[in-house]
């Protein structure tokens, strides 16, 4: 798409364009957005009024079905996006064309693909299944139930797909202003369902032409009542392309979501971990009764999590050393700990850390491939392995690289604790 469109649809629904900001095309031919002079800090770089959002509330399909407003916001705006980019005289035409068709989110992956992302936890998180079910049962219910409004509407599985990843890659969550969170008014786990409540999933037109990287982010956009802007967090030179932070987000989740990643959101890096694999190393003395008294104990009290992240320095969470102690105690400690109505502490002693290294060992396990080989392939040439491989052997590398630290770790709690015993006696003497 050519930058006179973008500026000529940006223009014609009223959004300020500062200046020093173009469009242009990147080495690799996309659409981004770069400065062409010096923009201080806090310069509004695009401000975009409410109404040129995609929101459902913004669309004539809303007018048309009032009852959309009852869905959620992840439906409704579904349904809405696939309305809209089949209108060939949307509001949003010129912003739709300049979106991709082929996805590189692991959605589209096929088996053989996702088999190399084997030993990540974000294979089980695709929803691949579940979205198809959600189109089946919800959005194909609601769009057979209004035909005549839908009639010469792109309603395919595809293009529901297509919308949702989208989505997916694009949308931004928006705290709704003037809205407060009430602390007191919701229970831990309401958190999804409230968060659905004081936020707004939108799509601002061409936010995607603003590239993603931690290291290089140059820029934020900035919700309002009234409009969306687009403000500078620092002074761009002359010629630089515009990017925005996109968060704490393991480059495994941003595969997902939007199928690329940039190498700066390598330091968000996770690995997970399931309490299964812990309670099964920690537990293993116990019976299986055993067991399922303390696990059904542990939710009760809140302290049992499905899985447990370790973050890319290799820390090990206090709650999995709580797990430890509490699969590791014989029975009447555990008792003491049930009459007292408390729980062990957490403990970075010689038992936790042997505790700790089997699981270790055993995650590491869920991976196929070394270090060593997964290295090798890297040093190839991207060709020879093809784009979608490479990263995904850059995301396993990755989180096998923290597993290595979390064993560093571990081994530092009791040489550490044996180095002061010894200083301790040295000083005695």
């Amino acid at each position: 798409m050519s930058e006179a469109t973008i500026i000529q649809w940006l223009l014609h629904n009223d959004v300020q364009v500062h200046p020093s900001i173009q469009t242009s095309q990147s080495p690799s031919g996309e659409n981004i957005i770069t400065s062409t002079d010096s923009i201080p800090t806090s310069t509004t770089l695009l401000s975009i009024p409410a109404s040129a959002i995609i929101t459902a509330s913004n669309s004539s399909l809303l007018q048309r079905i009032p009852s959309l407003a009852e869905k959620s916001q992840w439906t409704s705006l579904i349904l809405t996006v696939m309305y809209e980019a089949s209108q060939p005289d949307s509001k949003w035409r010129a912003y739709f064309d300049s979106l991709p068709t082929q996805f590189d989110t692991l959605m589209y992956w096929t088996q053989d693909e996702l088999k190399e992302l084997e030993g990540s936890a974000v294979v089980n998180k695709i929803g691949k299944e579940e979205a198809e079910t959600m189109y089946a049962e919800e959005i194909k219910t609601f769009i057979d139930a209004h035909g005549d409004v839908f009639e010469g509407v792109d309603v395919s599985l595809e293009a529901f797909h297509k919308a949702g990843s989208w989505i997916m890659a694009f949308s931004s969550d928006f705290e709704k202003p003037g809205h407060t969170r009430d602390e007191d008014a919701m229970d831990d786990d309401d958190d999804d369902e409230y968060d659905s409540l004081d936020t707004d999933k939108v799509l601002v037109p061409f936010g995607n032409l603003v590239q993603i990287d931690c290291d290089l982010a140059n820029c934020e956009f900035s919700p309002s009542e009234s409009s969306v802007s687009l403000v500078s967090v620092g002074n761009i030179p002359p010629g630089t392309t515009l990017y925005i932070d996109p968060g704490p987000v393991p480059r495994s989740d941003l595969l997902r979501r939007v199928g690329r990643y940039p190498q700066s959101s390598a330091q968000h890096d996770v690995i997970e971990i399931d309490s299964t694999l812990i309670i099964s190393v920690a537990g293993k003395n116990l019976s299986d009764g055993a067991r399922d008294s303390r696990i059904e104990r542990l939710v009760d009290e809140e302290l049992l999590e499905d899985s447990y992240d370790i973050e890319a320095d290799g820390g090990i969470p206090s709650e999995i050393l709580i797990l430890i102690q509490a699969f590791v105690a014989d029975d009447d400690t555990f008792q003491s700990y049930v009459a007292e109505e408390k729980f062990p502490k957490a403990k970075k002693d010689a038992r936790t850390r042997d505790v700790v290294l089997e699981v270790i060992q055993k995650r590491r396990e869920a991976f196929a491939t070394s270090d060593g080989e997964d290295i090798a392939l890297l040093g190839a040439s991207g060709e020879a392995i093809g784009a979608r491989k490479c990263m995904a052997v850059e995301v396993r590398l990755g989180e096998k690289g923290i597993l290595k630290k979390m064993e560093g770790v571990v081994r530092s709690w009791v040489d550490g604790a044996e180095n002061q015993s010894r200083s301790a006696k040295r000083q005695k003497r």
